[in-house]
């Protein structure tokens, strides 16, 4: 169904990636991820046909359809939004025909004929039934009119109206966003039922675990291709990379000795005649056998030398090394208090409708409890009145003396912070000017002084990682941390929080994060938080 052989992409003096080799057939799931930055949504849209490549063959079969992470809805109801062009006009078409019927001519019968005709081919009797179950699945009424979306139902939306176009080839460039659970399992299932291929840009684990049949990693330029969905592809890394180690660990090695005998033959063969040392009647035989020991041990050291360039043209590259979290001599944060927060008969109230009502909750030191529940189901407005920060009726209780570290979604943490060194200042009031510095360097960003309102998405992110590296707080407060990271972004924070030693509040709808971090889990719905069953731990 598509196919792209030796596929380059290059902006101005920049190699965005290079020789890339990739094969879809029908039926097949392509999971395609790397960093953010790396190229992926670039690669889409060479796939797609928007963009040429800079070197390669792009071969396409069929339908393609692709999802962009951002694209303009046209007028109209959510319903109209979603109907394929095609299929509108075939309608008004077919309308037009059956307007005209009334004058019973031959004419208006062939033309109403092959307006229906049209009408069925373009699937315009068995649209309503899906569009009906898709609306449904993404939880998008119909009848509502595109100017009343939100930002989370127009990308809903978008996403619908793509699933409904007639296509052989769907290119999905992060189809999980804005779902919450039953929106992304519902997704899943309607992959898995589909017959068409699929390349699936994603950073939610669970997701394409659940419905990728191959794995495609863009790192620094170049594409991999793994079987298997993603945790088996990235197994599969691991074990290639292991192998790597160990041979660059043996090529090292025996490059080392070659470079010892080489050294040690060509000091060998430097060593000059002493002729004082000799007597008159043995002077030529001296220089002989010195001259000759020379030209010997000159031979052997050229000989190595040739090997050491036959060992070097099949030498193993050395693996790559990503370090991800920031490493520094800090002191321990204190424990704090054993209980953390009490909560007794939190009501929050919204003009009126009781966003909260009669909840009562128990944290103590060491819980990592995650918030889960529906879009809008309460979850940020309970971590809000938590926090203090909407008007709230019952008891909230903070242990004594805690110290506490709060993100939101969009960064509202960073207002009022001016540079990067204000940024981790904020984090922690006890950082050395030496260690501003060797933070930034470690996660990749610029000097303190650089101004926040300079950073780029991805520098904002790995700004965000680095704070919560350094943070000393006794509580995170974490309001879906994961948005805009990457995968590795995603795997260091989760390396992260299992171990931090103190609590964690952490709202979030990434299934893979949740299942390896959480020790609790609430539910958020209808007004009440209710305590699930503990989670199984993800392998």
């Amino acid at each position: 169904m598509l196919r792209a052989v030796g596929v380059a992409r290059v902006y101005g003096d920049r190699t965005i990636f290079d020789d890339v080799n990739v094969e879809l057939g029908a039926g097949d799931r392509l999971a395609l991820i790397g960093e953010n930055g790396s190229g992926k949504s670039t690669l889409l849209r060479l796939l797609a046909g928007l963009d040429a490549p800079d070197a390669g063959t792009l071969i396409r079969a069929g339908r393609v359809a692709w999802l962009a992470q951002h694209a303009d809805l046209p007028a109209g109801t959510v319903l109209e939004a979603v109907t394929p062009p095609e299929l509108r006009g075939a309608a008004s078409a077919l309308a037009a025909a059956t307007d005209a019927l009334g004058n019973g001519s031959d004419a208006a019968l062939d033309a109403f004929a092959q307006a229906e005709e049209t009408y069925r081919l373009a699937g315009g009797y068995e649209f309503e039934g899906r569009a009906a179950a898709v609306l449904a699945g993404l939880a998008l009424p119909a009848d509502l009119g595109v100017g009343a979306l939100s930002g989370g139902q127009m990308r809903r939306v978008m996403l619908a109206r793509l699933l409904l176009a007639p296509a052989d080839v769907f290119l999905l460039d992060e189809p999980t966003n804005h779902l919450d659970l039953e929106g992304a399992q519902w997704l899943e299932g309607w992959i898995r039922a589909s017959g068409a291929a699929f390349v699936l840009a994603s950073h939610d684990r669970a997701f394409l675990d659940a419905v990728a049949t191959g794995t495609a990693e863009l790192e620094r330029g170049h594409l991999s291709v793994y079987p298997g969905a993603y945790s088996a592809a990235m197994d599969l890394k691991a074990t290639l990379r292991e192998a790597q180690e160990r041979d660059y660990a043996a090529y090292r090695r025996k490059r080392a000795a070659l470079d010892e005998e080489m050294q040690r033959q060509a000091s060998m063969g430097g060593v000059k005649e002493n002729r004082r040392r000799a007597t008159d009647s043995d002077k030529f035989r001296s220089t002989f056998k010195a001259e000759r020991n020379q030209q010997v041990f000159a031979s052997r050291a050229r000989a190595m030398q040739k090997q050491i360039d036959r060992l070097d043209a099949h030498a193993v590259d050395k693996p790559f090394q990503d370090r991800r979290l920031v490493r520094l001599d800090l002191p321990p944060a204190l424990p704090g208090p054993a209980e953390v927060l009490t909560v007794r008969d939190l009501g929050v109230v919204r003009g009126e409708r009781a966003v909260l009502d009669g909840v009562s909750l128990h944290v103590r030191r060491g819980d990592r409890i995650a918030l889960v529940g529906p879009n809008g189901g309460g979850k940020s407005t309970l971590l809000r009145a938590l926090l203090g920060e909407l008007p709230h009726g019952g008891e909230v209780r903070w242990g004594p003396g805690l110290t506490r570290y709060v993100a939101g979604q969009h960064g509202e943490e960073l207002r009022g912070l001016e540079t990067v060194g204000d940024a981790l200042l904020h984090a922690n009031a006890g950082l050395s000017p030496h260690q501003l510095h060797e933070v930034a360097a470690q996660v990749g960003l610029p000097g303190p002084a650089f101004a926040l309102s300079g950073l780029s998405g991805g520098q904002r992110t790995r700004l965000s990682l680095a704070r919560l590296n350094v943070t000393r707080a006794q509580v995170l407060v974490l309001d879906e941390p994961t948005n805009h990271l990457d995968i590795r972004m995603i795997e260091a924070l989760e390396a992260l929080l299992l171990g931090f030693a103190g609590t964690v509040l952490l709202a979030s709808h990434d299934r893979s994060l949740i299942g390896r971090v959480a020790t609790r889990r609430w539910e958020v719905q209808g007004g009440q938080v209710t305590e699930l069953d503990r989670p199984v731990p993800v392998a």
